[in-house]
Formats: C-alpha cells, structure tokens, sequence
C-alpha cells in the first residue's frame, strides 16, 4: 500500500514513470550495495522505538477490548474487491522465508515462531505465494487488528494558552493479503504500466496499513475519526465533518484494488477520491488545483452503490507482536531495473508514518485538513514546498490543532 518518500509516512507506490525514465538503461540487483534497506531505516524510528518491546507486553486488558468492540467500525467492500485476512492464518502460510538479496530458500514453513525469531533479521524477507492462495481460496471469517493508545494531547489556542486533553484512540487494521493501484489511473502512467506488464492489482505483498482510528474524548465519546489514506492520514471532527453515528459505531467504504478507506456514502453511484502519492502534494487532493504527473483516483462503492457489508472477528494482540514492529519486509522485494520503486513488501505496522508523526496527537493535528477549504489550501502551500521537497511538520500541526480545538470547542458550546 505505500512506500518511501520524504515525509510521506509508512508506504507507497507510484514515482513508476519518472524512476523508469531515469533508470531504463540500469539493471542490477534489489540494492547496489547488498543492503537491506526499507521505511525502517528512516532517522528517528530508532530513538521513538528504543527498548519498547524489551519485556513481552500482554494484551490489551478486558476495558481495552470492550472499548474496542462498542465502536468496532462497519466497513463497505467494492464489487468485486479484495476481501480481509486473518495475517497469521491467511497469509502468513502462503509465504517463504528467504534470504537477502539473492533469494535463496531458508525455510517454506513459515510459523509465528519462525517469524518471531526473525522479526529483526534485516538479512531475510517474507515472499507471498499469492497463486497459492488464491488456489487454497478464502472462504473463512476475515479479522481487524485492534489495539488502544491513551495519550495526553496538547492543543494551541489563539490566546496562547496551551491546553491539554487525555484522548483514547483505538486503531483497527484492516489487513489485505496484498494491495493494488487505484482504480483509474491517468493515461500516460496507465500506458506505461501496461507495456511493461504490471499486474495493476498485485502492486505490492501484504497491505498492512489500511487503518481507521476513532478518538475518544475524556469521557471516552467519540470525538473524531483519523483515516490512513495512502501516504497521508485526514482527520474528521465528528459533528463538524461526519455525523455522530446512531449506534456509535461508524461506517466506512473501501476503494477498489487500492483498499484505501473513506468515510461512508449514501450514493447510489460509485463515489470517486483524488489520489496522491504523498504529502507534498495536498494542495491537489484538497482542491484539484495543480494536478501532479503521477496521481489517480479511488473508487468507492457504498451500501447504496453495490457495497457488500462484512462480517469480522477482532483480535487483540500483543503490542509488540511481530505483525506491528517487525523490521523485516513482510513481502518481497521488487526493484525495478534495480532500484526501489515503491513495490516491496511492508514492515511492521508500527511503522506507518515519519517519526515526527508518530503520536497519535500530532497525526490528528496535522491531518485536521479540509476538501475545497480556502483557508487549508492556503495553509498547505505555505508549509510545503514541492520544488525543494520540505515540508513545515510543526507548524503544520500547530495549524491544525488549533483549527481542531476551535471548530470542537464550538461545537460544543464551550
């Protein structure tokens, strides 16, 4: 689902056209200096995750899983989209465990144990079997990986007075066996894709980033919704930009072939989404102002459109199971003429986003953004500039927080 850029988050796919015009004539292996490379290695992650998983961490306890299962999210697959996996009894079994770079075989019975055992060995990687698969077929129960984060947030006002809110955010990932481009896609990268015979709806093994965190607020009420969304998350303050559930429980709708997620239509028609490759780009997806060459569009078909309800199990483990903070990829490397294109298996789903984002508080801030909003188009173009690749991280948070804080305080009569 996502890949590496500057201060995009955990992983995308799409710098195709222009690394191939640069790269055409180069061929060589996965990485010229045998290095084992991935999100991982980007600066921070070492120092946010320094002896977090030291000492094995249980579970989440049975307030946790309640929390989780009252505002468990309903979720609207595409006609004809991929369906969820259980990571562990799904995937996991369809997969080799080999070595890096030349490939070679370790072991072809890969077990939760082997896994552990290997969740930090940067000289391996897991390749999926997807015809084995596919061959073995589903037909089982799919599961959403859910987990709880407390954290006090912090909130800029205009009268500088900083003020600070404990927040509960319960995460569920939704995990796909593996993850496609977007539904429709500009001719030009089409074309390209299509020469060269790329399978559109195997771009990359595993997506385990597909996510939707509801925020509770001090009185555990849902407050706002945070939904990952390619290589950039958008916040929903609940109330303000999506209705309060009725039965406390959201709805959501899953893009064809990419598995992104966006909140519910009541459309009879298929509902379409700009597509971004990463942060740098957010003018276009607020406003479709200053279209970048590589861009497309996701499809959403919701309950009224043909989307299909799904039935899930959550599951509950352990925050330091190798499914969130392996280091390995959990899919096979795939360069093209021998450099990184955004086609290699993920990592952990711990690591799904630029360390400066990584709490909770600063994702909701940051991504507190808003579709045709001349204010937050405005905001995006002072903080980013595309020619030199940087982005304003803090204020951009800054921004949003105290948008955030505002539109809830008022809305709440305080």
């Amino acid at each position: 689902m996502r890949s590496l850029y500057i201060l995009s988050g955990a992983v995308h796919y799409w710098s195709l056209f222009l690394v191939f015009i640069l790269v055409a004539t180069i061929s060589g292996s996965a990485a010229a200096d045998g290095k084992y490379r991935s999100f991982v290695d980007y600066p921070g992650f070492d120092e946010y995750y320094k002896d977090r998983c030291v000492q094995e961490v249980s579970p989440p306890g049975e307030e946790d899983g309640e929390l989780l299962a009252k505002f468990r999210p309903h979720l609207f697959l595409p006609p004809g989209g991929s369906y969820p996996v259980d990571f562990y009894r799904d995937y996991l079994p369809f997969t080799i465990l080999r070595q890096y770079p030349d490939g070679e075989i370790i072991t072809r019975n890969v077990t939760p144990e082997v896994l552990a055992d290997n969740v930090d060995n940067r000289e391996v990687y897991l390749d999926f079997q997807r015809k084995e698969y596919l061959r073995a077929g589903l037909g089982k129960k799919p599961v959403i990986y859910s987990r709880v984060y407390r954290e006090a947030v912090t909130f800029p006002t205009n009268d500088g007075v900083t003020r600070a809110y404990n927040l509960t955010f319960l995460k569920y990932n939704i995990v796909f066996a593996s993850s496609g481009l977007a539904a429709k896609l500009p001719l030009h990268i089409k074309l390209f894709l299509t020469i060269f015979g790329f399978d559109l709806e195997d771009w990359h093994e595993l997506d385990n980033f597909v996510a939707v965190h509801i925020v509770l607020d001090e009185n555990e009420k849902p407050l706002a919704v945070i939904l990952a969304q390619h290589n950039h998350h958008r916040t929903f303050l609940l109330g303000h930009d999506l209705p309060q559930p009725e039965d406390g429980r959201l709805t959501f709708d899953i893009a064809l072939r990419s598995n992104e997620i966006y909140p519910a239509s009541d459309s009879t028609e298929r509902v379409m989404h700009r597509v971004i490759r990463w942060n740098l780009y957010m003018k276009y997806l607020l406003s479709g102002q200053d279209p970048p060459f590589i861009r497309g569009t996701d499809l959403t078909f919701g309950k009224n459109a043909g989307g299909q309800a799904i039935d899930y199990d959550l599951v509950l483990l352990s925050p330091c199971d190798p499914l969130y903070t392996a280091r390995i990829l959990l899919g096979e490397p795939r360069p093209f003429f021998g450099k990184y294109i955004g086609r290699d298996g993920p990592p952990g789903s711990d690591y799904y986003n630029v360390p400066e984002l990584l709490p909770m508080g600063a994702i909701l801030k940051f991504a507190y953004l808003h579709d045709n909003d001349p204010d937050d188009i405005a905001a995006v173009e002072k903080a980013i500039d595309i020619k030199n690749k940087t982005m304003d991280i803090p204020w951009l948070i800054d921004y949003g927080g105290r948008r955030f804080l505002a539109h809830w305080q008022e809305q709440a009569g305080r």
